[in-house]
């Protein structure tokens, strides 16, 4: 069964990390992907780029805007898509993220079509 963890978070809280505490938690994300990779587990995972972020609506309706947040303090930082056995493994593996400031995990289950 594969999930969606999208991981959100306070970018300006992140923003008042010292260089060695954001060094930490990166390392521990590569070596949490890393360990999911070596399980069979990890299908995808990437850091994103919410200053590159847009929302486009359908294109009768000609409308863009500049986030797809840009109304709250809250940012989506990262994803992680997983292969796990249940709800229950993929609810721990949430609560194993590496904790930032404001950390939020969404976990979403994947359908196949």
């Amino acid at each position: 069964m594969r999930y969606l963890l999208l991981l959100a978070g306070d970018p300006a809280a992140e923003d008042s990390l010292l260089g060695e505490d954001r060094r930490r938690i990166v390392e521990a994300h590569l070596a949490l992907v890393e360990e999911l990779r070596r399980a069979g587990r990890l299908v995808a995972a990437a850091a994103l780029d919410p200053a590159g972020a847009h929302v486009v609506a359908p294109a009768e309706t000609g409308i863009a805007t500049d986030g797809v947040f840009a109304e709250t303090k809250e940012v989506l930082g990262s994803f992680y898509v997983v292969d796990v056995e249940d709800v229950e493994e993929a609810r721990a593996l949430a609560a194993r993220m590496p904790a930032s400031p404001g950390l939020r995990v969404l976990l979403v289950p994947a359908v196949d079509v």
